[in-house]
């Protein structure tokens, strides 16, 4: 499918924001019978208190004519009981293309979760993230915790091709914890990284 005007509209680019907030409200969308290059798909999200993220599966044309995959964090803040698109996304490579081989875990290299590109903000403005965290689970997994400030938040994995965001709203250490159907640990990741007192990055 070359021709942008006949995307189905959840999977459109230029409807990202609108699509994000259903994900938000409604869940991640069935997945199309046919994936392509143009597509921006939702794949995984993560609710806070008073932020969001929706992780969008793109592709970059390279110069030789070949695609590359990457994903886009779309982020979202409280508006009263609505959820809204913040102006400014960023993005980051992703090692998984599902459109070439979509039953691939070559990048999982025989780990339960993998990951841990995203961003970072030791200083986060009320309805902004501190991090935000990205990556792949074994199909084995079934949930992620999140456990921060002596916390543990359990949520069942909703996702496509094992793809997962997590968002905090605090600047303190973190562990994903990557869970099977019985409830044990079978990977984590941990954060967040240390970022010099005299910088700060956010998307």
């Amino acid at each position: 499918m070359s021709d942008e005007s006949r995307l189905p509209p959840r999977f459109d680019p230029r409807n990202q924001h609108r699509t994000g907030i259903e994900v938000l409200d409604h869940g991640l969308p069935a997945l199309p019978d046919v994936l392509s290059y143009q597509m921006s798909v939702p794949v995984a999200y993560w609710k806070a208190a008073n932020c969001a993220v929706v992780l969008f599966l793109r592709y970059s044309r390279l110069d030789d004519g070949t695609f590359h995959p990457k994903v886009t964090m779309g982020e979202f803040y409280r508006e009263g009981d609505r959820w809204a698109a913040r102006e400014w996304w960023g993005g980051t490579g992703w090692s998984h293309d599902p459109v070439a081989d979509p039953g691939s875990l070559r990048d999982l290299d025989g780990r339960a979760i993998a990951g841990g590109s995203g961003s970072y903000n030791p200083n986060p403005t009320p309805g902004f993230p501190a991090s935000v965290v990205t990556g792949r689970v074994s199909p084995a997994v079934s949930h992620l915790a999140l456990v921060q400030d002596d916390r543990e938040e359990r949520r069942k994995l909703r996702s496509h091709f094992g793809a997962w965001v997590v968002c905090t709203e605090r600047w303190s250490p973190y562990q994903i914890n990557a869970l099977d159907e019985n409830g044990a640990v079978m990977g984590r990741i941990t954060g967040p990284p240390r970022i010099p007192e005299t910088s700060s990055y956010s998307p």
